[in-house]
C-alpha cells in the first residue's frame, strides 16, 4: 500500500493532517481501489480490508462510500488549476519577459507534471465526473470559486501577448478551450490507455499549439 508521500496533492493541500492514521490508510485505499476497478465496482469492505481497519471506521469518518469519494476528489477541485501563475512549477517565467512558445510550454509542461504525480487521484476525477450527475453539478459549483482566481490570471497573460502582437486575436476562452483541449488528449491517453507522455509529445503539442495561436500564423 502507497504511503502519504506518494499522494502529492493531499499533502500540499495538508489533507492527511486532519486525519488519524486509520483514516489517511482509509483514504489511501479508497484512491488505489477506486483508480484500479472503478468507484461504483468497489465496497466499503473491501477498502476496509485493504486499510487494515474495522468497516466501520469508514461510516464514523466519512459517513457512506459517497462521502469517502467526496473526500478523494475535494482536493481535485481546489488544486487542479493554480491560484496564481507563480504556483506554476516554473515560477520564475515573467510573462514580459518571454515568448508565447515559453509560456505555453510552462503552462503545458506544469499540468503534465500535475497529472503525473496525481495519476489514480485524476483517473477517479475524470471517471465519476463523465458518469455521476450529482457530481458534476458539485464540481461546477466548486468550479466557479476554485478557477475564479485561475482565469484572471491567465487572462491578463494572454492579454499581454495580444498586447505585444504575439498571440491572435481571438477571445480569451476560445484561446483557452483550444490549450486545454490539447492537453486533455495527453492527459487521457495517459490515465486510460497508457499511453506514455514523452517529452516528445510534449514539445509537439507546444509547437502545436503555438503555431495555432500564434499571431503570425497561416490562415
Amino acid at each position: 500500500m502507497p504511503t502519504k508521500v506518494a499522494y502529492k496533492l493531499f499533502t500540499e493541500t495538508h489533507v492527511f493532517d486532519e486525519l488519524t492514521d486509520k483514516q489517511s490508510r482509509i483514504l489511501i485505499a479508497a484512491i488505489k481501489i477506486f483508480a484500479k476497478k472503478g468507484y461504483s465496482n468497489s465496497s466499503t469492505k473491501e477498502i476496509a480490508e485493504a486499510a487494515g481497519v474495522a468497516e466501520e471506521n469508514i461510516f464514523n469518518r466519512f459517513t457512506n462510500k459517497y462521502g469517502l469519494l467526496q473526500a478523494v476528489i475535494k482536493p481535485v477541485t481546489r488544486s487542479i488549476f493554480p491560484a496564481t501563475f507563480s504556483q506554476f512549477t516554473d515560477a520564475k517565467l515573467i510573462v514580459r519577459d518571454t515568448d508565447l512558445h515559453d509560456f505555453v510550454k510552462a503552462v503545458i509542461e506544469d499540468r503534465i507534471k500535475f497529472m503525473k504525480d496525481n495519476a489514480d487521484v485524476l483517473k477517479i476525477f475524470i471517471a465519476e465526473m463523465i458518469y455521476d450527475d450529482q457530481l458534476r453539478t458539485d464540481f461546477q459549483a466548486q468550479f466557479a470559486n476554485s478557477a475564479i482566481s485561475y482565469l484572471k490570471t491567465i487572462d491578463q497573460n494572454l492579454k499581454i501577448f495580444k498586447q505585444k502582437q504575439a498571440l491572435i486575436d481571438w477571445e480569451n476562452p476560445e484561446i483557452l478551450r483550444i490549450m486545454w483541449s490539447m492537453v486533455a488528449g495527453l492527459v487521457v491517453s495517459y490515465l486510460f490507455f497508457n499511453q506514455p507522455v514523452t517529452t516528445d509529445k510534449i514539445n509537439h503539442t507546444v509547437d502545436a499549439l503555438t503555431k495555432a495561436l500564434s499571431k503570425d500564423r497561416i490562415d
